[in-house]
């Protein structure tokens, strides 16, 4: 049985994606379709809290739009661990994700996506605990999002167990930008899990159904004419649900559009 948290999380998610049916639609895209793509150097890489890279990462992503509001795409990025290797031995790794989505302006000021990713985990394959407990390192989860100007309210649910998580965990985060003088922009978000505890096993067993994951603060800068957005940005850590505790963390990043 769902937690009332659980209850309230899911249908935010639901309202979500489920907006398109109720609300008037007004299309903006373009006529044709659209190819871009993104590298970005980090000074670490940081997910939800958690460190996934505690040195130098390479990111980069490409994606294509649709003129239907469709959206395909991949993103990856270096990581300072193999997921797969329990012995800590191997002290590298790569995490793609491949990504589908579907948004749309409901009208001048609202906008919605729905989107539904799968994180693949380079070399992972499946990891074993005690009793006979396995669990794969790839992991599906669907994300709504529902947009007012600058202001981004997301709600995510993992769709099945995962090495790192349980089916049925929701992540909610909020995101606010603000434009600054001398095109700086400012840039904010929040983030927190419910954790769904009833399918824990000797792999997953939880502490905290509910917990504050970061907040982050940051500006960015384009750097004028060389399709380059510099940004730093200062990430208050909070908890998961093993009650660790996540460090505060400076994060530094050049991003390359294209």
């Amino acid at each position: 049985m769902l937690h009332n948290s659980h209850k309230v999380a899911l249908s935010l998610l639901l309202t979500i994606i489920t907006m398109p049916a109720f609300a008037e639609q007004q299309s903006t895209s373009a006529t044709t379709g659209a190819l871009t793509g993104n590298f970005a150097v980090v000074n670490k890489y940081i997910f939800r809290g958690g460190v996934e890279n505690d040195d130098v990462a390479l990111q980069a992503g490409v994606e294509y739009a649709h003129q239907s509001g469709v959206t395909v795409g991949y993103w990856g990025s270096t990581l300072d661990y193999d997921p797969s290797d329990d012995s800590e031995d191997k002290d590298h790794g790569f995490e793609h994700d491949f990504y589908v989505a579907y948004g749309d302006e409901i009208n001048q000021n609202w906008s919605y996506k729905v989107q539904g990713t799968a994180y693949y985990y380079q070399d992972g394959g499946t990891v074993y605990g005690e009793n006979d407990d396995k669990r794969k390192t790839t992991a599906f989860d669907v994300l709504g999002e529902l947009a007012y100007k600058d202001l981004t309210l997301g709600a995510s649910l993992m769709l099945a167990d995962a090495s790192f998580a349980n089916a049925g965990d929701v992540y909610l985060s909020a995101a606010y930008s603000y434009a600054l003088p001398q095109n700086f922009m400012l840039n904010t978000s929040i983030g927190a899990s419910i954790y769904n505890s009833s399918r824990d096993d000797s792999m997953i067993e939880t502490k905290n159904t509910v917990a504050f994951n970061e907040a982050r603060i940051g500006v960015s800068k384009g750097i004028a004419n060389t399709g380059a957005t510099a940004s730093l940005d200062y990430v208050i850590g909070g908890q998961d649900r093993f009650d660790t505790d996540f460090d505060d963390q400076v994060v530094f990043g050049l991003n390359f559009s294209f």
